[in-house]
């Protein structure tokens, strides 16, 4: 027969059964458990309320609830101006939960505002979140209280914006009071900046343009066209004033070819590209490959004023395609088609109907841009061409950006957020190259278990360039998209 003690125990044992499964009316869990666990506290989601008023589809806009380092916040953030001092949430929990308040530090006409206040789902009290906000949650028990840190962000500058420092602007490695000529290309890490001052040559080398450079004058031995100067995968190549093909491993020891051209295009793979020049000139390669032969050089082809040949590589390319625009025909026209190499033929690859406009000159630019989602406000990055700068047909400066995302089969104007800023003066013939710069953070929370705290950002250098008068332009510029500085989300 059982004891009096035993009966009376499991009676008390079946009251806390039956009292577990009791609702509470203002949560999304019917289950309450009663103990110590943090889990009795832990918010599930956080949203916030949609408000046309304030940005359209905002309750739609992801908050990551991290509850190792207790913070909410938002990945993406709201667009540069979002007014996030009256707004609306919405809150569930991995059980039943007890009182839920908020604890809001922001300023107001000048003075400090505290403010305490209690969230149903029900409520319609509005939260200022332009300051520090606390969420703090009580377990149904009492016996648990968790605070989370919130950050409704909201993004400070314009992330889609080109910008161009006035910081960051360098004069020309190796420039002199009078100089005359450069040309700036990249093979492998290194950037190999070629000056011709009145007196001499000057070659200076770094693999970080921002950083410094090893300067060194030239002995060459001959004149060269310093705007022909040219880097293949593992050689730098220039012709001299007449023409005689000269190559180096190094930039500092030069030898012939004995090949004469026109003009060098650019490197591609382990060769250059070029034209002859020939009475009748030909598309030619140095070295040149097995089976080569050289081809006749197109009516509408550029000649001179060329942009630089930009590689770019992509999932559905074979072989790395190298792409220039514009530039001057051998009938002094100035071109606006886009020309194409894909390592064996040379093709017109835009519209004849496309709007881009002739220009000659220009500065082309394999990068990125965005497309930012109107219902979440997350941001895809697309591989972007950019034309800058450059003359038009009747030699006026262009200060239109254009931009394709179809490897330059069509272009169109780019947003304002890409145009050339009243800051940078007008330059034709100025050169682009891109370098990575780690770039790192301490702040850990993400969407990931390990964030990313160091990541490379692509940033633009853009050297020389000549006005409309062709004198040289003693700058060095950086450039950099806003958003590709933001610390990775994935």
């Amino acid at each position: 027969m059982r004891s009096k003690n035993h009966i009376i125990l499991l009676i008390l044992l079946f009251a806390v059964v039956a009292t577990s499964c009791k609702k509470d009316k203002d949560d999304n869990d019917d289950t309450i458990v009663y103990s110590t666990s943090i889990t009795n506290a832990l918010v599930s989601s956080f949203n916030l309320q949609a408000n046309e008023n304030v940005l359209a589809n905002l309750d739609s806009v992801h908050f990551t609830v991290d509850p190792v380092r207790n913070q909410i916040y938002n990945v993406d953030s709201l667009p540069v101006g979002t007014d996030v001092s009256h707004l609306l949430t919405k809150l569930t929990f991995k059980s039943s939960v007890g009182t839920v308040k908020y604890y809001l530090t922001y300023s107001k006409n000048g003075s400090v505002q505290r403010d305490t206040i209690t969230y149903s789902s029900s409520s319609t009290d509005s939260l200022n979140f332009t300051g520090t906000a606390v969420l703090e949650v009580n377990s149904y028990d009492g016996t648990v209280t968790r605070r989370y840190a919130i950050h409704v962000n909201v993004h400070q500058n314009e992330p889609d914006s080109l910008s161009w420092s006035l910081s960051a602007r360098r004069d020309l490695p190796g420039a002199a009071d009078d100089n005359l000529s450069q040309r700036t290309v990249r093979l492998g890490d290194e950037v190999a900046c070629l000056v011709q001052t009145a007196n001499d040559y000057r070659l200076s080398l770094t693999q970080n343009p921002s950083g410094s450079w090893t300067t060194t004058t030239l002995s060459l031995g001959f004149e060269p066209d310093v705007n022909s100067f040219a880097a293949s995968d593992n050689a730098y190549y220039l012709l001299d004033t007449s023409g005689e093909l000269y190559t180096s491993d190094d930039g500092l020891s030069w030898t012939t070819t004995g090949t004469h051209w026109l003009r060098i295009i650019g490197g591609y793979d382990d060769r250059v590209l070029g034209i002859t020049a020939d009475e009748n000139p030909l598309l030619d390669e140095y070295p040149r490959r097995d089976g080569f032969t050289a081809t006749a050089v197109p009516a509408d082809f550029p000649i001179s004023d060329l942009s630089q040949l930009v590689l770019s590589e992509h999932k559905w390319t074979v072989a790395p395609q190298a792409v220039m625009v514009g530039g001057t025909l051998a009938d002094g026209t100035v071109g606006h088609k886009t020309w194409g190499y894909d390592g064996n033929t040379w093709a017109c690859i835009n519209s004849e109907n496309d709007t881009l406009p002739a220009l000659r000159g220009v500065t082309l630019i394999s990068y990125y841009t965005y497309d930012v989602s109107a219902v979440n406000y997350k941001a895809t990055q697309k591989p972007t061409w950019l034309v800058m700068g450059g003359f038009k047909a009747d030699g006026t400066a262009n200060r239109t950006t254009y931009m394709s995302r179809n490897q330059g089969i069509t272009w169109s104007e780019a947003s304002s957020m890409l145009q050339w800023p009243d800051h940078l003066p007008s330059m034709g013939n100025a050169q682009a190259i891109i370098v990575n710069k780690t770039t790192s953070s301490s702040h850990a929370p993400r969407r990931v278990s390990q964030p990313v705290t160091e990541w490379d950002t692509p940033y633009i250098y853009l050297f020389g360039g000549y006005n409309a008068q062709g004198v040289l332009l003693n700058n060095v510029w950086c450039g950099v998209i806003n958003r590709l500085t933001y610390q990775p989300t994935y």
